[in-house]
């Protein structure tokens, strides 16, 4: 079993010039929990143009195309990393993956995104199909307005996803992250 974990970018408001790195956020702290406890390589690719409004889809697509994902990867993305999984499943339906899981996830139906990274992206049931153990999405009530928007066409698009709803967790930028451990699905 194998874990790939696509982070977000930096949102539209931000200059990209003053951008913090998260260099401490869960995502770290994920991967060596998944490999010292349960000896399953977590890996985090870096994408070009990390930026809400530079993001290029086939840039991130053929990075990912180069992992070898299959009925034994998990796939993670927060905030557009989320969106991207989602797409990138939805773009391959010949991929059979373990489970999806979505944190914070954004597609922007605000249509900010000047490259038409999530364009054609089309969700439905059927997508479910392409999971062993479906797809989760874990949302928080305080997160941002278009990550609440995108949240909520995600639960219209694909109704038997699995929500996991929180308070005050605002975008999960957290160091860590311990309830995701109860929604990894780590049985082959």
């Amino acid at each position: 079993m194998n874990i790939i974990f696509c982070a977000g970018v930096m949102p539209p408001e931000m200059d990209w010039k003053t951008r913090e790195y998260y260099a401490g956020n869960w995502e770290h702290w994920l991967q060596f929990r998944m490999e010292k406890d349960h000896d399953i390589i977590m890996q985090i690719p870096k994408f070009p143009h990390a930026h809400a409004l530079l993001m290029q889809y086939d840039e991130w697509e053929q990075i990912l195309n180069n992992f070898n994902i299959n009925e034994d990867t998990i796939l993670i993305g927060h905030s557009a990393g989320a969106g991207f999984v989602l797409k990138y499943i939805a773009t391959h339906p010949q991929l059979k993956i373990h489970q999806a899981i979505l944190v914070a996830p954004w597609i922007d139906i605000e249509n900010e995104q000047p490259n038409g990274f999530y364009t054609n992206l089309e969700l439905n049931k059927d997508i479910l199909k392409q999971t062993k153990f479906g797809i989760d999405m874990i949302i928080s009530s305080d997160d941002m307005p278009y990550i609440l928007s995108s949240a909520n066409k995600i639960k219209t698009d694909i109704p038997q996803i699995k929500i996991h709803e929180f308070e005050n967790r605002g975008h999960f930028l957290t160091p860590e992250f311990p309830e995701i451990l109860n929604i990894i699905e780590y049985k082959k």
